[in-house]
Parts: structure tokens; C-alpha cells; sequence
């Protein structure tokens, strides 16, 4: 049956030759303005986010840009479109799992789930939604096989722990709903085992073991341990230094801009990033960005107008 086809591309408003950096842009621009807790009131804020929380999913991933893109000029034949043949195939002992709940849970669509939710063996991707069962050793065992899964959760509920929901979907149909709670503190890698909740067996059952990763973030960029984000200044504060606030994960902090600051120069934050599993943290780099205004008043145009006759500063020189 053909499934309601979702052009990843439209959603963020990029076009198909879109760089990497013009895509992560685009989404953060958007999920800025669409995040749920930005748009209280609109009850249509929520399914935006995840539309486009599941855009940013395949086109900021290689792998599955690529296997999106290699639809050719097919996805231009209209919205139904007829997924290729057995990407819905589970096999045995296999299972599949949805999340709610938190600021980019919620089932993906049937588009993403058939052509992305049953790529690959083993573990899931980011948000592939797929689960798998791990037998305990050779020969005829009588405790149940365990259930490997991957847990997507944000950086807030790593950071300060949190309720979470998802549902697995075994081979055969049957589904069952699970809460689990994030520890505060918590780290991609981390494992979180819920005992007796893996494949039955003639004796006892098997466990289901949750492996936490990290969602996709609005402002923050994560690498490894540490974390990224912009800050956006405007020329005079770059020129004459400035003490300006900057949101963190632990709350909102004033940075001390230098004079003279260059676009793209890193502020360190030392112990604001990610948890470690040791109890240590990374760190936390505020990225320059200078900015100027899209519409300045008649004023600001006559004060920048008198600064380019006065000054002997070469951008190009």
C-alpha cells in the first residue's frame, strides 16, 4: 500500500543541494520557532516541531540523505508513493519500539518508519526505531533472549533526569507500553536494564536493556562529551567587548565578550557540557557570531554611514 510521501527538503525550506551548515541552520531556525514551549497557545506547534525534528533526522545523516535522495525524480509523481519492496520485513526475534513524551519524542511518521525503521541489523539508528534480541549462549536455553534497544533522549532529560515512554512493537503485532525514568546525570552509552521485560522463556524472561543516545538539539551541537553553541553579537560589542547573557543548560550566565573579538572565536566554559560516565563533565564553547541588523532604522543607517567615512579599518587589506 502506498504511503503519504514527505518532502524532507520543503519541510526545512532548502533546497536538494543544500550543504550540510545550510540544513543545520535551516532547522534551527525553524525549531526555534516552532518549539512547543516557545508556542504554548498553538496547539499545531507540537506536530511543526516533529515534522521538522523528522526532516533534520534524515538530511543532517549521510547515510540516510542518500537513500532518500536515490528516490530520483519518482518523489516528483505526487504524494502517494509506494515504498520499495519488503522494507517493512522484521525478522525473527526482531522488534520495533516508538517514543513519547519530551521535546522531540512522538511516533515519525509511517513515511520515515518505512523506509528508514527497519534498515540495518542490530542496534538503531538516532531514531530508528528498532530494537533487537540478544540470546544468552549456544545450545537450548530456558531464559528468554534479552531485548537491545536504543532510548533517544534530549540533553535536558540527560542532564536532569526525567520520565519517559515508549512503546515496542514485537514481529507479530502485539505491543506493550513501558515508563522508564532517566536518571539525572546521565550520558549517551549509558544502560538502563528493565529485568524480565525481554522475550519469555520457559523459565524466566529475558531483560530489556536501554541504551541512551542523544536527540538532535535546536542550539546545542554535541561532540563527544562537550557542547557548541552560537552566540550571536552584534558589531559594536565584537569592536568595543560587552558582558552579554548566554543560555546554558544549567541556566542563563553572563559571557565577557574581548574587544576586538573576531566572528568564530570560542568562549570556554569549563564543566558546562555533558555528563561523563565518571561524574565529570565536558565543556561548554559559546561560538562568536556576528550579526547585523536586517532592517536598521534611518538613524543606525546615518551612524554606520558616518562610520565607514571615518574609519581606515580594511576588512580586505
Amino acid at each position: 500500500m502506498a504511503v503519504q510521501y514527505q518532502d524532507y527538503y520543503d519541510t526545512l525550506g532548502v533546497s536538494r543541494t543544500a550543504t550540510e551548515d545550510e540544513i543545520k541552520k535551516a532547522f534551527r531556525k525553524l525549531a526555534r520557532k516552532h518549539h512547543p514551549d516557545v508556542n504554548p497557545t498553538d496547539k499545531d506547534a507540537e506536530e511543526k516541531f516533529k515534522k521538522i525534528n523528522e526532516a533534520y533526522e534524515v538530511l543532517s545523516d549521510a547515510d540516510k540523505r542518500k537513500k532518500y535522495d536515490q528516490f530520483g525524480s519518482n518523489w516528483k509523481t505526487g504524494q502517494q508513493f509506494t515504498p520499495p519492496p519488503n522494507y517493512q520485513t522484521t525478522g525473527p526475534g526482531e522488534f520495533r519500539y516508538t517514543t513519547s513524551g519530551g521535546d522531540f519524542d512522538g511516533d515519525f511518521s509511517e513515511f520515515f518508519q518505512q523506509f528508514f525503521g527497519t534498515s540495518g541489523a542490530g542496534f538503531s539508528t538516532a531514531t530508528g526505531n528498532r530494537a533487537r534480541t540478544r540470546a544468552r549462549g549456544p545450545g537450548f536455553s530456558t531464559r528468554g533472549a534479552d531485548v537491545e534497544a536504543e532510548l533517544p533522549i534530549t540533553l535536558e532529560e540527560a542532564m536532569n533526569g526525567g520520565s519517559k515512554q515508549f512503546t515496542i512493537r514485537k514481529a507479530d503485532g502485539s505491543t506493550k507500553t513501558y515508563k522508564v525514568n532517566i536518571p539525572p546525570h546521565s550520558y549517551a552509552g549509558k544502560q538502563i536494564k528493565l529485568a524480565g521485560q525481554g522475550e519469555q522463556g520457559s523459565s524466566s524472561n529475558g531483560d530489556l536493556v536501554l541504551t541512551l543516545i542523544y536527540q538532535p538539539h535546536p542550539e546545542f551541537d554535541v561532540s563527544g562529551d562537550d557542547l557548541y553553541k552560537d552566540l550571536g553579537v552584534r558589531p559594536d560589542e565584537a569592536v568595543l567587548g560587552a558582558k552579554v547573557p548566554f543560555k546554558t543548560l544549567d541556566g542563563e550566565v553572563r559571557l565577557t565578550i574581548p574587544p576586538g573579538a573576531q566572528n568564530g572565536l570560542k568562549l570556554r566554559l569549563r564543566g558546562r557540557g555533558l555528563y561523563r560516565p565518571d561524574g565529570t563533565r565536558g565543556d561548554l564553547y559559546a561560538i562568536v557570531d556576528i550579526r547585523v541588523p536586517d532592517n536598521p532604522s534611518p538613524e543606525e543607517k546615518e551612524l554606520y554611514k558616518k562610520l565607514g567615512q571615518i574609519t581606515t579599518f580594511d576588512p580586505r587589506g
